[in-house]
């Protein structure tokens, strides 16, 4: 720790749990009061106090041993020393401890001790020890609890200073509940306020509704039967409804208050002063809140002013901190405005968050962050330079609230299922800064959507057509555009002499017209990797530097590009930090940033390098800004993104073995931590297979179909197996066999819920399958419908467009063919009248809930994202349900969209309406984010 420096009065004490009642109430009717302490506890003392104030002993020494240095009465203890000593004689600055003693008739009831002390403090009542904080530590708080009989009850409060700041505070709280009962019945937002003859609130309060807290009585009283001018108490109460974000109160008073928000204390400064003004702040959920306020009035003027104002909370989404910045270390005041901030991951070093107003040390911050949380522990890590708290609902679980260096701290609280308020307060006093939070268990989808309504019953097996047209290129990858229409990339096309002579080619293909716009690219993208940014611009990343020979494999391109929908170009990005990437996975973000992993690499080994495209940004980050596994994922690794920020790998890949023992695993990409993840059969045969994210996405089910061993020859497989990972420890289970063994595998998810799956072949190259079915996620089982006529082996594609059909595409066999026909799939809700969606917003923010106009009776409503597929492969393809909030009334609906962007990553989404016989729309395009 490195040593503290002085610090300003804390104006809030830290918040209790439990319900802060009144504070003590003392009913001795002794003037003076000599201090008799029970056999047991410390030493008589022959200092004589006033009933109401403590005996304090001040001891040389951190053990309270010996005789006392010097002795003395304080009405409350509440010092902030930091660097200075208590200014008693033979007491130093360090090295001390004291022992404050005082005697309280209370009523029966449970009362709460909270001691804060830096250093050791710990607190007994009649010789039993109510809380422990013996230790050298900076500013903490403990607390304790005891049910005490009415009567006398002796209370001691110890405390020893070692080195460093110094300070310590003590509050005794609770009793049998408000003496006074409730306020009067006061209209909506008024404040409910009960006024007593005495100072401690106790008795039968004298009523008064008022419209505010702002009273300067000064030498005069509230004017009120049977209450005078010195010596009365006030208590005011209202509900008050907020949005979410940070409250700051501002009280004045002459002379002691106090203030509590839902029964925590947030101002308690209760004490004789003159007129004296504090501020504090906390963060609030939406909804109603209880405000409370105690007041009293020794002697002299009288005042008692309270005011506060909300800030609200910035409108982030799911995965985003609303941030607030104080210029000071307290957290008072006013708070910059909010902005949202992904990830608190802060290290700040010797600057400052660049937050206008705000320099670069003593500065405190608020995030705040609403989360989806299924039932059970949580783990929340935070290390932090210099103060750190977290609270969970209001519930603190974190206290580092020190001057330190880089410190962590755990806590593991357990939540109910559903949404939780995150709250984490930061300071920096001096030096370096950082702060950095995480925890587990956040992201959950929330409950399962119902089964899609209806269903096909009769003539459901579609037909295929193969047009009349071929494709004008040899594509390898197709992206559905959010203009409709398809981008199909070749590059070289695998033909070594394109390449020789530099003959890169893509066309933008509309399925309306059959018309292909040929749009020539620089360099070879052919085996790169590609999806959706944000903004529906495609983002593909490495390619070809190097065809094999006889001695080297093929060289992965270090090269990326942004292809915009609208003007039909390219436009090159920074190179991958990390080098070539040849078979490269893009996997899209909840954050709206890319993660490209897997491939071989410019020197034809395999890439170990982990990149990351900023989307804000529109570059890859430099390697050393992004947490590296140093792990090999193999070629078209497929990764799907969880709804908690992790990514899983369902064994599926091109060429070869399983880059993994287990042949699946869930990997953070935050931590850069990879983990098993048991079950898979056939880890060895998923070459070329198939991995889809069931619909609806918030089920978390993930389906591997298939797949083969091109490297060693082995036939292929027609096993599936199936993973829910909405589970705590998620396992494989096996699911029912593909109607025919095959790898080279396409499956499609169809805007009903189901999945077509198509193509194939037995072995590299070769032997094609021709079979193709539908399978049903509610029922677990595979319908045959009819096959493409054509051959979909190696580099064939398979994707849906915005009408509900599906295009095939490629077929490359071992003579180096290859086929540029169009097949055509029409399931069979293409045959049937449709529901069609009239009128919608064009962007959905997370958390909204849109008015949609429709055409028929919807009983469902997805968002299926584009196609961005290569090699079978598409990582990204997810259906998400919006849940229906209103029913379909005068041809109105509305829906609800998911508030967690893991879920439902930025972009250009499909969305699709089905009715209650299960037939769904044509698609209408939102962006979503």
């Amino acid at each position: 720790m490195r040593p503290r420096e002085p610090r300003p009065r804390r104006l809030v004490r830290p918040a209790r749990s439990g319900r802060a009642l009144v504070a003590v109430v003392l009913a001795s009717a002794v003037g003076q009061l000599v201090l008799l302490v029970a056999a047991g506890s410390p030493a008589a003392s022959a200092q004589t106090c006033p009933d109401d104030q403590w005996n304090a002993e001040f001891h040389p020494g951190t053990d309270l041993g010996g005789d006392p240095a010097g002795q003395r009465c304080d009405a409350a203890i509440d010092f902030d020393w930091s660097a200075n000593g208590p200014g008693v004689t033979g007491i130093g600055t360090t090295g001390y401890s004291v022992r404050w003693t005082r005697q309280f008739t209370l009523a029966a009831g449970s009362y709460t001790a909270s001691v804060t002390g830096d250093d050791g403090v710990r607190v007994l009542i009649d010789g039993q020890s109510v809380t422990d904080g013996w230790g050298d530590h900076g500013p903490q708080t403990f607390t304790g609890t005891r049910t005490l009989a009415a009567g006398a009850h002796t209370v001691v409060v110890e405390y020893y200073q070692n080195a460093g700041g110094a300070m310590v505070e003590f509050d005794l709280t609770g009793g049998p509940g408000e003496p006074s009962g409730p306020g009067p019945d006061c209209a909506a937002g008024e404040w409910a306020g009960s006024y007593f003859p005495n100072r401690t609130l106790s008795g039968t309060g004298v009523p008064r509704c008022s419209a505010s807290v702002d009273y300067a009585w000064g030498d005069d009283g509230p004017g009120l039967a049977g209450i005078g001018a010195d010596n009365f108490s006030a208590r005011w109460t209202r509900t008050a409804t907020f949005a979410a974000g940070t409250l700051a109160f501002t009280v004045t008073a002459d002379d002691g208050i106090r203030v509590y928000l839902d029964d925590q204390p947030i101002i308690d400064r209760w004490r004789d002063q003159g007129p004296t003004t504090y501020t504090a702040s906390t963060a609030v959920t939406a909804g109603s809140h209880d405000v409370r306020v105690e007041y009293y009035e020794h002697s002299g003027g009288a005042t008692a002013r309270v005011g506060y104002t909300l800030t609200p909370a910035a409108a982030c989404n799911g995965l985003q901190w609303s941030a607030q910045y104080f210029g000071n270390v307290t957290l008072a005041g006013t708070p910059t405005p909010v902005r949202c901030e992904t990830g608190l991951h802060h290290d700040y070093g010797d600057g400052g968050p660049n937050v206008s107003g705000i320099g670069t040390d003593a500065f405190s911050a608020r995030w705040t962050r609403v989360d989806r949380f299924a039932a059970g522990p949580i783990t929340i890590t935070a290390t932090a330079d210099d103060g750190v708290r977290v609270y969970v609902d209001g519930t603190r679980v974190i206290d580092g609230w020190n001057d330190q260096g880089p410190t962590t701290f755990t806590a593991t609280p357990t939540v109910t299922a559903g949404t939780h308020t995150i709250v984490t307060e930061y300071y920096e006093r001096a030096g370096g800064a950082q702060i950095r939070v995480d925890y587990t268990g956040g992201g959950d989808p929330g409950p399962v959507p119902p089964p899609p309504p209806g269903g096909c019953t009769a003539d459901c097996g579609g037909s295929w057509q193969t047009l009349s047209y071929p494709m004008s290129v040899r594509s390898v990858h197709a992206s559905v555009l959010r203009t409709g229409n398809v981008l199909l990339v070749a590059g070289s096309g695998n033909d070594l002499s394109a390449f020789d002579a530099h003959t890169f080619k893509s066309t933008v293909w509309n399925p309306n017209t059959g018309q292909f716009k040929d749009v020539p690219i620089t360099d070879d993208l052919f085996c790169s990797g590609h999806v959706q940014l944000p903004d529906g611009r495609i983002l593909l990343a490495g390619g070809t530097a190097a065809y094999s020979t006889a001695t080297a494999n093929y060289k992965g391109l270090a090269k990326s590009y942004v292809f915009d929908p609208v003007a039909d170009t390219y436009t090159a990005t920074n190179d991958l930090p990390g080098g070539g990437h040849w078979y490269p996975s893009l996997t899209a973000l909840g954050d709206g940033n890319v993660l490209a992993v897997g491939g071989l690499d410019q020197n034809a080994a395999g890439s170990v390098a982990t990149e990351m495209f900023d989307s804000s940004r529109q570059s890859w980050l430099p390697a050393a800004q992004v947490p590296q596994t140093f792990f090999f994922w193999g070629l078209y690794p497929e990764l799907k993104l969880m709804t908690d920020g992790r990514l899983f790998y369902g064994g599926v890949h091109t060429f070869g073995n399983a880059p993994t023992a287990a042949g699946s695993n869930i990997y953070d990409p935050a931590t850069a931590t990879v983990n098993d993840v048991p079950g898979l059969r056939d880890v060895n045969l998923r070459d070329q297979g198939a991995s889809v994210l069931l619909p609806p996405a918030q089920a978390g089910r993930v389906l591997t179909l298939g797949g083969g061993n091109g490297d060693a020859g082995a036939d292929a497989i027609a096993t599936t197996d199936l993973i829910d990972l909405r589970q705590p420890d998620p396992h494989w289970q096996p699911g029912p066999d593909l109607p025919a063994a095959k790898m080279y595998i396409s499956a499609v998810i169809l805007p009903d819920g189901k999945v077509l799956e198509t193509g194939g072949g037995r072995h590299l190259r070769s032997d094609p399958v021709h079979e193709a079915s539908i399978y049903d996620p509610v029922a677990n089982r595979f319908t045959p419908v009819p096959p493409d006529p054509q051959d979909r082996t190696y580099h064939s594609q398979a994707f849906l467009l915005p009408d509900g059909s599906v295009v095939a595409l490629g077929n490359n066999p071992l003579d180096g063919s290859f086929s540029q026909t169009i097949s055509v799939y029409r399931p069979w809700y293409m045959s049937r009248q449709r529901p069609a969606i009239t009128q919608a917003a064009d962007t959905f923010g997370y958390g909204s809930r849109q008015a949609l106009t429709v055409d028929g009776d919807i009983g469902r409503v997805t968002l299926l994202r584009p196609a961005s597929v290569t090699h079978q492969a598409d990582p990204n393809q997810r259906s998400v349900d919006l849940p229906v909030s209103t029913g379909s009334q005068g041809g109105r609906i509305s829906v609800d969209v998911p508030d967690n962007p893991n879920l439902l990553p930025p972009g250009y989404y499909m969305m699709f309406a089905q009715n209650t016989a299960g037939v769904p729309s044509v698609a209408r395009w939102v962006r979503v984010g």
